[in-house]
């Protein structure tokens, strides 16, 4: 997230609304290549954790053996579909004659980028599953540190959209390698086959990653088909108005997403051993982590977003790429609630219903945002976006928790949601106010306003959790302190 704060704005302004605009069509093309992992990854994450916790070796390393062997085949096809998107690229969004040889380069690039991360990408699964997030971090630092190094480097020297691209690639070349060497340290009973797997192999691993590949075709719906819808029906430099707030958005979901991955293996391990129990102590403790986190950023967002773009990226971005934040916002708000949910039936392989209404929701947000855009410009892109998360996490989550974990609705929305919307209000009224009669005139101040909110939260949050407080928290402070004075 401080990387995107601190770099996005100066990409921008290096290169320009069209420049940024045609990169930001590039990446979100190129993406859709991805949806051809198949959701080999998260058949890897499953079945290797669940071979590692049984001891079955060598069931984990012929998961792991046809996931790769699956993956290689489609980089190739990757690289193919690459050089076609590139030759057609320019047509495709209006690019200007200036910035189409350009951007052909790039989306060439991009795709040899996509290619390297499905064929090396399955070991960044094994690590994954067995739950050695501290390691994936390490690798994940040095990627951005070498990634924001060159970016910087590449465009202080006045290179451009191929230059950002070549980075990219390096910083994704050394991450896979270093991962694969990662992997194979930590887990070194996995034994890599390249021959053609067992057809029951494949067949186990297609029976999961089906629905694993459904819920990712309706992510890219949802997050990457906007920006392609933007540049198709309005330009390319409006893109870039769309996409800082949206920018802001993924940010916020990539945050939390990076502690609801572990949920997925450890509600494998609790199922593996039936422990129904501590699967719903999972999602009620992890749903309510997950919102105590993700509340102050998205109320901050929603209510005093406009502010922020305008302090962040300059003031001509303020009105419309706010607005389309506080729509997405909105939308994200209620979306990470189900979050933990999300990750604890992948791990007990309860997602093929979840996976349906993904894809449904991705289709009437690309059927919304085509024609709404037409009456509301980028406004109506967010709102095609809006309304049917609205409908799919509001309306038919509760129900499918009830029924994963044998808990009622009532419990859902009273008791593990409410508490937490209700933590909210109060942080919510202050920085409505906050904005209204003091908004900030620079990223120190409005940082600084923030922090002086916050408190309204957690004082919340330990009224709405007063006996949790009492319990559990009050005593650990207490020990705490007194060892410290001795």
């Amino acid at each position: 997230m401080a990387v995107g704060f601190f770099l996005a704005p100066f990409i921008v302004h290096r290169l320009g609304n069209t420049a940024y605009g045609v990169w930001v069509l590039a990446i979100s093309s190129v993406n859709y290549l991805g949806l051809l992992d198949l959701g080999m990854r998260s058949s890897v994450l499953r079945f290797v954790s669940k071979g590692h916790a049984v001891g079955d070796h060598g069931g984990a390393s012929d998961a792991l053996s046809a996931a790769l062997w699956v993956r290689l085949q489609i980089s190739g096809l990757v690289l193919l579909l690459s050089a076609g998107l590139a030759l057609l690229f320019p047509e495709l969004f209006s690019v200007p004659p200036q910035l189409a040889h350009e951007a052909q380069l790039a989306v060439m690039i991009i795709g040899m980028t996509t290619s390297l991360s499905m064929s090396l990408g399955v070991f960044g699964g094994v690590l994954s599953a067995l739950n050695r997030y501290d390691l994936q971090s390490v690798v994940t630092l040095i990627q951005l540190v070498l990634r924001v190094s060159g970016v910087v480097w590449v465009l202080r020297h006045g290179h451009g959209i191929v230059a950002v691209a070549i980075c990219e690639f390096v910083t994704t070349l050394v991450g896979s390698v270093l991962v694969l060497m990662v992997a194979r340290r930590i887990y070194p009973q996995l034994r890599i086959h390249l021959g053609k797997p067992k057809p029951g192999v494949l067949r186990s691993l297609w029976a999961y990653s089906f629905y694993a590949f459904l819920t990712t075709i309706a992510i890219q719906l949802v997050y990457q088909t906007d920006n392609l819808v933007v540049g198709t029906f309005v330009s390319a430099s409006a893109v870039t108005f769309y996409s800082i707030g949206n920018s802001l958005c993924r940010y916020t979901d990539q945050f939390t997403g990076s502690m609801t991955l572990t949920f997925v293996p450890a509600a494998s391990g609790y199922e593996a051993s039936g422990d129904t129990a501590k699967l719903q102590s999972l999602y009620r403790v992890g749903t309510r982590a997950v919102m105590a986190i993700s509340l102050p950023i998205l109320i901050t967002l929603i209510f005093r977003g406009r502010n922020f773009i305008g302090l962040w990226m300059g003031a001509q971005y303020s009105k419309e790429s706010g607005t389309v934040l506080i729509l997405l916002a909105i939308a994200l708000l209620f979306s990470l609630t189900n979050n933990t949910a999300g990750a604890i039936a992948f791990g007990v392989s309860k997602h093929k219903t979840t996976a349906r209404w993904a894809i449904g929701e991705g289709i009437a947000n690309l059927a919304l945002s085509i024609t709404l855009v037409h009456w509301m410009g980028i406004y109506g892109v967010a709102v095609g976006t809006l309304l049917p998360s609205l409908f799919v996490h509001v309306g038919l989550w509760p129900r499918f928790i009830s029924k994963l974990l044998g808990i009622s609705r009532f419990e859902v929305i009273f008791q593990v949601w409410g508490p937490m919307f209700l933590a909210g209000v109060p942080f919510a009224a202050a920085s409505y106010l906050m904005n209204l009669y003091a908004p900030a005139h620079n990223m120190a101040m409005f940082f600084a306003e923030t922090l002086l909110l916050l408190p309204v939260f957690l004082a919340a949050v330990a009224i709405v959790f007063r006996e949790q407080v009492r319990e559990l928290v009050l005593p650990r402070l207490r020990s705490f302190f007194q060892t410290s004075a001795a």
